[in-house]
Protein backbone atom coordinates (compact mmCIF):
# COMPACT_ATOMS: atom_id res chain seq x y z
CA UNK A 1 0.00 0.00 0.00
CA UNK A 2 0.85 3.54 -1.22
CA UNK A 3 2.62 5.49 1.85
CA UNK A 4 1.09 9.52 1.62
CA UNK A 5 4.85 11.05 0.89
CA UNK A 6 4.42 8.00 -2.62
CA UNK A 7 1.31 9.36 -3.21
CA UNK A 8 1.90 12.97 -2.87
CA UNK A 9 4.81 12.30 -5.66
CA UNK A 10 2.73 10.50 -7.89
CA UNK A 11 0.04 13.67 -7.93
CA UNK A 12 2.99 16.07 -8.66
CA UNK A 13 4.39 13.64 -11.30
CA UNK A 14 0.75 13.36 -13.06
CA UNK A 15 -0.03 17.27 -12.44
CA UNK A 16 3.26 17.91 -14.18
CA UNK A 17 3.46 15.84 -16.82
CA UNK A 18 -0.32 16.23 -17.55
CA UNK A 19 0.24 19.78 -18.37
CA UNK A 20 3.11 18.82 -20.26
CA UNK A 21 0.37 16.86 -22.55
CA UNK A 22 -2.54 19.23 -22.54
CA UNK A 23 0.13 22.21 -23.46
CA UNK A 24 1.29 19.64 -26.17
CA UNK A 25 -2.17 18.64 -27.31
CA UNK A 26 -2.85 22.35 -27.46
CA UNK A 27 0.16 23.49 -29.55
CA UNK A 28 -0.81 20.31 -31.93
CA UNK A 29 -4.55 21.01 -32.81
CA UNK A 30 -3.71 24.97 -33.29
CA UNK A 31 -0.84 23.88 -35.92
CA UNK A 32 -3.22 21.44 -37.51
CA UNK A 33 -5.28 24.13 -37.71
CA UNK A 34 -2.73 26.44 -39.45
CA UNK A 35 -1.75 23.96 -41.61
CA UNK A 36 -5.12 22.97 -42.45
CA UNK A 37 -5.68 26.84 -43.55
CA UNK A 38 -2.52 26.93 -45.09
CA UNK A 39 -3.45 24.34 -47.47
CA UNK A 40 -6.80 25.57 -48.47
CA UNK A 41 -5.43 28.93 -49.29
CA UNK A 42 -3.15 27.21 -51.55
CA UNK A 43 -5.57 24.73 -53.00
CA UNK A 44 -9.01 26.68 -52.22
CA UNK A 45 -12.35 24.72 -53.11
CA UNK A 46 -13.30 25.77 -56.65
CA UNK A 47 -16.11 28.22 -56.26
CA UNK A 48 -20.09 26.93 -57.72
CA UNK A 49 -20.36 28.03 -61.47
CA UNK A 50 -21.27 31.12 -62.61
CA UNK A 51 -25.18 31.82 -62.12
CA UNK A 52 -25.90 33.38 -65.64
CA UNK A 53 -29.43 34.25 -64.48
CA UNK A 54 -30.16 35.89 -67.78
CA UNK A 55 -29.40 33.12 -70.00
CA UNK A 56 -27.36 34.42 -73.45
CA UNK A 57 -26.98 38.57 -73.21
CA UNK A 58 -27.40 40.94 -75.95
CA UNK A 59 -23.46 42.11 -77.01
CA UNK A 60 -22.23 45.61 -75.62
CA UNK A 61 -23.57 48.11 -77.95
CA UNK A 62 -20.15 49.83 -78.51
CA UNK A 63 -20.43 52.86 -81.17
CA UNK A 64 -18.02 51.99 -84.34
CA UNK A 65 -14.31 53.65 -84.70
CA UNK A 66 -13.08 54.59 -87.86
CA UNK A 67 -10.04 55.06 -86.55
CA UNK A 68 -7.59 54.16 -83.57
CA UNK A 69 -3.71 54.29 -82.66
CA UNK A 70 -1.02 52.19 -82.33
CA UNK A 71 -1.41 50.20 -78.95
CA UNK A 72 1.40 48.93 -76.57
CA UNK A 73 1.20 47.32 -72.97
CA UNK A 74 3.45 49.42 -70.15
CA UNK A 75 2.25 48.90 -67.21
CA UNK A 76 3.35 49.35 -63.91
CA UNK A 77 4.43 45.79 -62.62
CA UNK A 78 4.83 44.82 -66.80
CA UNK A 79 2.26 42.36 -66.28
CA UNK A 80 -1.14 41.95 -66.58
CA UNK A 81 -2.80 41.75 -63.11
CA UNK A 82 -5.38 38.65 -62.40
CA UNK A 83 -8.96 39.19 -62.47
CA UNK A 84 -11.44 37.44 -61.06
CA UNK A 85 -13.18 35.12 -63.50
CA UNK A 86 -16.75 36.33 -62.70
CA UNK A 87 -18.63 39.37 -62.97
CA UNK A 88 -22.41 40.41 -62.12
CA UNK A 89 -24.40 41.77 -64.64
CA UNK A 90 -27.70 43.99 -63.94
CA UNK A 91 -30.50 44.08 -65.18
CA UNK A 92 -31.69 47.27 -66.96
CA UNK A 93 -35.34 47.86 -68.22
CA UNK A 94 -35.46 49.22 -71.97
CA UNK A 95 -37.32 52.18 -71.02
CA UNK A 96 -34.26 54.56 -70.13
CA UNK A 97 -36.28 56.95 -67.64
CA UNK A 98 -38.92 57.57 -64.92
CA UNK A 99 -40.70 60.20 -67.20
CA UNK A 100 -41.34 58.36 -70.33
CA UNK A 101 -43.99 59.09 -71.39
CA UNK A 102 -46.25 61.92 -72.80
CA UNK A 103 -47.89 62.97 -69.23
CA UNK A 104 -44.86 62.48 -67.12
CA UNK A 105 -42.75 64.32 -70.21
CA UNK A 106 -44.83 67.55 -69.40
CA UNK A 107 -44.27 67.64 -66.05
CA UNK A 108 -40.55 67.55 -66.44
CA UNK A 109 -40.77 70.02 -68.96
CA UNK A 110 -43.32 72.10 -66.74
CA UNK A 111 -40.74 71.68 -63.73
CA UNK A 112 -37.94 73.11 -66.15
CA UNK A 113 -40.11 76.07 -66.65
CA UNK A 114 -41.64 75.63 -70.04
CA UNK A 115 -45.17 75.65 -69.41
CA UNK A 116 -46.58 75.66 -73.47
CA UNK A 117 -47.51 72.44 -75.61
CA UNK A 118 -44.54 71.69 -77.41
CA UNK A 119 -44.01 70.70 -81.23
CA UNK A 120 -44.02 67.11 -82.10
CA UNK A 121 -41.44 66.37 -85.13
CA UNK A 122 -41.71 63.13 -84.37
CA UNK A 123 -44.45 60.76 -81.87
CA UNK A 124 -41.62 60.34 -79.50
CA UNK A 125 -39.76 63.50 -79.69
CA UNK A 126 -41.06 66.87 -77.99
CA UNK A 127 -39.70 70.32 -78.42
CA UNK A 128 -40.55 72.95 -76.01
CA UNK A 129 -39.04 77.08 -77.49
CA UNK A 130 -39.87 79.73 -75.44
CA UNK A 131 -40.22 83.15 -76.51
CA UNK A 132 -38.10 84.74 -73.94
CA UNK A 133 -35.14 86.90 -73.65
CA UNK A 134 -32.43 83.90 -73.77
CA UNK A 135 -34.45 81.90 -76.29
CA UNK A 136 -35.12 78.70 -74.35
CA UNK A 137 -35.14 75.25 -75.55
CA UNK A 138 -36.01 71.73 -74.66
CA UNK A 139 -35.63 68.57 -76.67
CA UNK A 140 -36.77 65.08 -75.39
CA UNK A 141 -37.21 61.99 -75.99
CA UNK A 142 -40.34 60.61 -74.11
CA UNK A 143 -39.70 57.21 -75.01
CA UNK A 144 -35.69 56.68 -74.26
CA UNK A 145 -35.47 59.20 -72.10
CA UNK A 146 -32.50 61.73 -72.65
CA UNK A 147 -33.20 65.60 -73.14
CA UNK A 148 -31.08 68.54 -73.68
CA UNK A 149 -31.86 71.90 -72.39
CA UNK A 150 -29.75 74.83 -73.86
CA UNK A 151 -30.26 78.43 -73.50
CA UNK A 152 -28.83 81.31 -75.27
CA UNK A 153 -27.31 83.63 -72.23
CA UNK A 154 -25.08 85.13 -74.75
CA UNK A 155 -28.66 87.37 -75.42
CA UNK A 156 -28.03 88.75 -71.83
CA UNK A 157 -24.22 89.05 -71.51
CA UNK A 158 -24.72 90.61 -67.91
CA UNK A 159 -25.33 86.79 -66.38
CA UNK A 160 -21.52 86.23 -67.12
CA UNK A 161 -20.57 88.95 -64.97
CA UNK A 162 -23.09 87.80 -61.82
CA UNK A 163 -20.83 84.65 -60.55
CA UNK A 164 -21.03 85.02 -57.24
CA UNK A 165 -19.99 81.05 -56.32
CA UNK A 166 -19.06 80.72 -52.84
CA UNK A 167 -17.27 77.16 -53.07
CA UNK A 168 -17.81 73.90 -54.22
CA UNK A 169 -19.83 72.05 -51.84
CA UNK A 170 -22.17 75.29 -52.03
CA UNK A 171 -22.43 74.71 -56.11
CA UNK A 172 -23.15 71.18 -55.78
CA UNK A 173 -25.69 71.77 -52.98
CA UNK A 174 -27.80 74.22 -55.04
CA UNK A 175 -27.80 72.38 -58.17
CA UNK A 176 -28.58 69.16 -56.49
CA UNK A 177 -31.92 70.74 -54.65
CA UNK A 178 -32.72 72.41 -58.47
CA UNK A 179 -32.37 68.56 -60.13
CA UNK A 180 -34.14 66.90 -56.76
CA UNK A 181 -37.17 69.61 -57.33
CA UNK A 182 -37.63 68.63 -60.86
CA UNK A 183 -37.53 65.19 -59.90
CA UNK A 184 -34.53 64.36 -62.00
CA UNK A 185 -31.87 63.66 -59.35
CA UNK A 186 -31.76 59.59 -58.66
CA UNK A 187 -29.81 58.51 -55.36
CA UNK A 188 -26.96 56.56 -57.42
CA UNK A 189 -25.55 59.51 -59.03
CA UNK A 190 -25.31 61.56 -55.47
CA UNK A 191 -21.69 62.22 -54.45
CA UNK A 192 -20.08 61.34 -57.93
CA UNK A 193 -19.93 65.00 -59.05
CA UNK A 194 -17.34 66.64 -60.95
CA UNK A 195 -16.75 70.66 -61.45
CA UNK A 196 -15.25 72.19 -64.32
CA UNK A 197 -14.68 76.10 -64.28
CA UNK A 198 -15.93 78.56 -66.82
CA UNK A 199 -15.56 81.28 -67.85
CA UNK A 200 -16.76 83.81 -70.92
CA UNK A 201 -14.34 84.68 -73.83
CA UNK A 202 -16.37 86.67 -76.19
CA UNK A 203 -19.44 84.69 -75.90
CA UNK A 204 -18.09 81.33 -75.76
CA UNK A 205 -17.16 79.13 -72.41
CA UNK A 206 -13.54 78.16 -71.95
CA UNK A 207 -11.85 76.62 -68.96
CA UNK A 208 -11.37 79.02 -65.58
CA UNK A 209 -8.36 78.58 -63.63
CA UNK A 210 -10.65 78.41 -60.33
CA UNK A 211 -13.87 78.99 -58.85
CA UNK A 212 -12.86 82.83 -58.28
CA UNK A 213 -11.87 82.75 -61.51
CA UNK A 214 -15.64 81.09 -62.79
CA UNK A 215 -18.28 82.71 -65.00
CA UNK A 216 -20.20 79.55 -65.06
CA UNK A 217 -19.78 76.21 -63.29
CA UNK A 218 -20.21 72.86 -65.13
CA UNK A 219 -21.36 69.77 -63.18
CA UNK A 220 -21.25 66.46 -64.26
CA UNK A 221 -23.19 63.74 -62.15
CA UNK A 222 -21.75 60.18 -62.64
CA UNK A 223 -23.48 56.79 -61.26
CA UNK A 224 -21.33 55.63 -58.49
CA UNK A 225 -19.40 52.65 -58.24
CA UNK A 226 -20.58 48.96 -57.81
CA UNK A 227 -18.66 47.98 -54.44
CA UNK A 228 -18.55 44.12 -54.12
CA UNK A 229 -18.96 43.29 -50.37
CA UNK A 230 -16.81 40.25 -49.06
CA UNK A 231 -19.43 37.62 -48.02
CA UNK A 232 -17.10 36.19 -45.08
CA UNK A 233 -16.76 39.37 -44.03
CA UNK A 234 -18.56 40.56 -40.59
CA UNK A 235 -17.73 44.27 -41.09
CA UNK A 236 -19.29 43.88 -45.04
CA UNK A 237 -16.05 44.72 -45.96
CA UNK A 238 -15.14 46.16 -49.66
CA UNK A 239 -13.02 43.41 -51.30
CA UNK A 240 -13.53 45.06 -55.33
CA UNK A 241 -15.02 48.11 -56.56
CA UNK A 242 -16.05 49.12 -60.04
CA UNK A 243 -16.75 51.97 -62.08
CA UNK A 244 -18.99 53.36 -64.69
CA UNK A 245 -17.33 54.51 -67.64
CA UNK A 246 -19.28 56.40 -70.70
CA UNK A 247 -18.53 56.64 -74.10
CA UNK A 248 -17.28 59.81 -73.31
CA UNK A 249 -15.27 58.82 -70.04
CA UNK A 250 -15.48 62.65 -68.51
CA UNK A 251 -19.37 62.97 -69.44
CA UNK A 252 -21.62 62.70 -66.62
CA UNK A 253 -25.43 60.91 -67.16
CA UNK A 254 -26.15 64.70 -66.43
CA UNK A 255 -24.00 67.78 -67.08
CA UNK A 256 -25.81 71.26 -66.14
CA UNK A 257 -23.87 74.39 -66.49
CA UNK A 258 -24.98 77.07 -64.04
CA UNK A 259 -24.80 80.27 -64.07
CA UNK A 260 -24.20 83.18 -60.61
CA UNK A 261 -27.72 84.64 -61.18
CA UNK A 262 -30.50 84.77 -58.82
CA UNK A 263 -33.05 84.89 -61.19
CA UNK A 264 -34.56 81.26 -61.58
CA UNK A 265 -34.90 81.05 -65.49
CA UNK A 266 -31.42 82.33 -65.80
CA UNK A 267 -29.83 79.76 -63.24
CA UNK A 268 -29.23 76.77 -65.18
CA UNK A 269 -28.20 77.93 -68.98
CA UNK A 270 -28.09 73.85 -70.47
CA UNK A 271 -28.54 70.72 -69.48
CA UNK A 272 -27.87 67.70 -71.19
CA UNK A 273 -29.73 64.45 -69.50
CA UNK A 274 -28.65 61.17 -70.58
CA UNK A 275 -29.90 58.84 -66.96
CA UNK A 276 -30.60 55.11 -67.46
CA UNK A 277 -31.93 53.24 -64.71
CA UNK A 278 -30.84 50.14 -63.42
CA UNK A 279 -31.77 47.17 -61.11
CA UNK A 280 -29.03 46.85 -58.31
CA UNK A 281 -31.45 43.78 -56.68
CA UNK A 282 -31.70 41.45 -60.12
CA UNK A 283 -28.34 40.39 -60.99
CA UNK A 284 -26.58 37.29 -61.74
CA UNK A 285 -22.83 36.46 -62.60
CA UNK A 286 -21.33 35.88 -66.01
CA UNK A 287 -17.91 33.89 -66.10
CA UNK A 288 -15.32 36.63 -68.16
CA UNK A 289 -12.70 36.43 -70.20
CA UNK A 290 -9.07 36.84 -68.82
CA UNK A 291 -7.13 40.43 -68.87
CA UNK A 292 -4.71 38.54 -71.52
CA UNK A 293 -7.93 37.94 -74.03
CA UNK A 294 -8.98 41.10 -73.43
CA UNK A 295 -6.18 42.35 -74.41
CA UNK A 296 -5.58 40.62 -77.51
CA UNK A 297 -8.74 41.20 -78.53
CA UNK A 298 -8.23 45.41 -78.29
CA UNK A 299 -4.88 44.96 -79.47
CA UNK A 300 -6.12 43.31 -82.79
CA UNK A 301 -9.16 45.91 -83.59
CA UNK A 302 -11.94 44.50 -81.51
CA UNK A 303 -13.50 46.62 -78.60
CA UNK A 304 -13.88 50.22 -78.68
CA UNK A 305 -11.77 53.34 -78.32
CA UNK A 306 -12.84 56.41 -77.04
CA UNK A 307 -13.27 59.36 -79.33
CA UNK A 308 -12.13 61.97 -76.80
CA UNK A 309 -8.61 60.16 -76.88
CA UNK A 310 -5.83 60.10 -79.25
CA UNK A 311 -7.10 58.35 -82.79
CA UNK A 312 -3.77 57.67 -84.07
CA UNK A 313 0.23 57.53 -83.38
CA UNK A 314 0.96 55.27 -80.74
CA UNK A 315 -0.08 54.97 -77.12
CA UNK A 316 1.11 53.62 -74.54
CA UNK A 317 -1.59 51.44 -71.94
CA UNK A 318 -0.77 52.39 -68.23
CA UNK A 319 -3.46 50.81 -66.33
CA UNK A 320 -6.00 47.77 -66.80
CA UNK A 321 -9.17 47.45 -64.81
CA UNK A 322 -12.70 46.31 -64.78
CA UNK A 323 -15.73 48.43 -64.75
CA UNK A 324 -19.19 48.60 -66.00
CA UNK A 325 -20.61 50.39 -69.47
CA UNK A 326 -22.77 52.94 -69.34
CA UNK A 327 -23.87 52.88 -73.17
CA UNK A 328 -25.42 56.11 -74.89
CA UNK A 329 -28.39 53.94 -76.35
CA UNK A 330 -31.18 51.49 -75.02
CA UNK A 331 -29.22 48.47 -73.39
CA UNK A 332 -31.32 45.96 -71.44
CA UNK A 333 -28.46 44.94 -69.05
CA UNK A 334 -25.41 46.86 -67.20
CA UNK A 335 -22.46 44.94 -68.63
CA UNK A 336 -19.17 44.68 -67.36
CA UNK A 337 -15.79 45.65 -69.44
CA UNK A 338 -12.12 45.80 -69.00
CA UNK A 339 -11.54 49.16 -69.07
CA UNK A 340 -7.77 50.37 -70.85
CA UNK A 341 -6.01 53.85 -69.70
CA UNK A 342 -3.23 55.36 -71.54
CA UNK A 343 -1.23 58.70 -72.32
CA UNK A 344 -2.77 61.89 -73.65
CA UNK A 345 -6.55 60.75 -72.01
CA UNK A 346 -6.74 57.75 -74.08
CA UNK A 347 -10.01 55.05 -72.93
CA UNK A 348 -10.87 51.78 -74.72
CA UNK A 349 -12.89 49.40 -73.72
CA UNK A 350 -13.47 45.36 -74.24
CA UNK A 351 -16.63 43.70 -72.96
CA UNK A 352 -16.32 41.50 -70.36
CA UNK A 353 -18.49 38.80 -70.55
CA UNK A 354 -17.22 35.56 -72.26
CA UNK A 355 -18.08 35.17 -76.22
CA UNK A 356 -19.77 32.06 -75.44
CA UNK A 357 -22.53 33.92 -72.98
CA UNK A 358 -23.29 36.49 -76.13
CA UNK A 359 -25.91 36.08 -78.71
CA UNK A 360 -24.68 36.27 -82.14
CA UNK A 361 -25.96 38.84 -84.22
Amino acid sequence: MATLTEASAFSRKAIKYGGIGFVAVTLLWYVGVALVNYYISLNPPPLPPASVDFGPLQGVNFPKNETRPQLTLELPTGAIPVFPDRMRVYYAPTRRSGFADPDKALEVATALGFLFKPEQPTETRYVWSNQDQLSSKLDMNIVSGPFSLVKQWQNNPAIASMANFTSDKQVIIETSNYLRKSGLLEDDTIGFEKLTYLKNDAGKLIPALSLSDADFVQLDYFRKNIDEIDPESKTKKVKATYPFYRTDPSKGLIRIVVSGSKQPNEKVISMEYSYTFINYTQNGTYPIKTGEQAWQELSTGGGFVSPTGPQSGEVKIRKIFLGYYDSNVNQKYAMPIYIFLGDQGFAAYVSAVRNEWIESK
